[in-house]
């Protein structure tokens, strides 16, 4: 199995790449994803997720730091791309994965760098 770390580069570089399918691959079938703005998706909502509402279009995820804990990785940086609607924009995040056995992601939680309160 890949290093933690090599799994979660994995992840934005499948991303990035804008291919859904082997994005999905990553997740485990009973995986879970947090996300602000969505409820928790579970399973088969993940893939359903990557594969069209997503309301991001094309980008990057430009990685400052990537922790790692045994089975657990937590990751920052900043996404720029575009949405969507035509919208550009440049965004910090912060996402919390925990890693089955198998190397895949059974968790995952993001959290955007926005003002909200």
């Amino acid at each position: 199995m890949a290093s933690v770390t090599e799994l979660v580069k994995r992840y934005y570089t499948t991303v990035d790449a804008e291919d859904a399918d082997a994005t999905s691959a990553l997740f485990a079938a009973d995986a879970s994803y947090d996300r602000p703005g969505y409820p928790t998706m579970v399973g088969r909502q993940i893939t359903d997720f990557y594969h069209g509402e997503r309301v991001i279009e094309s980008g990057a995820h430009s990685l400052q730091e990537i922790l790692v804990d045994g089975d657990r990785a937590s990751s920052r940086g900043v996404f720029s791309g575009r949405l969507k609607d035509g919208t550009e924009t440049s965004v910090g995040f912060a996402d919390f994965f925990l890693f089955d056995t198998e190397g895949l992601i059974a968790e995952r939680t993001t959290y955007f760098y926005r003002a909200a309160v």
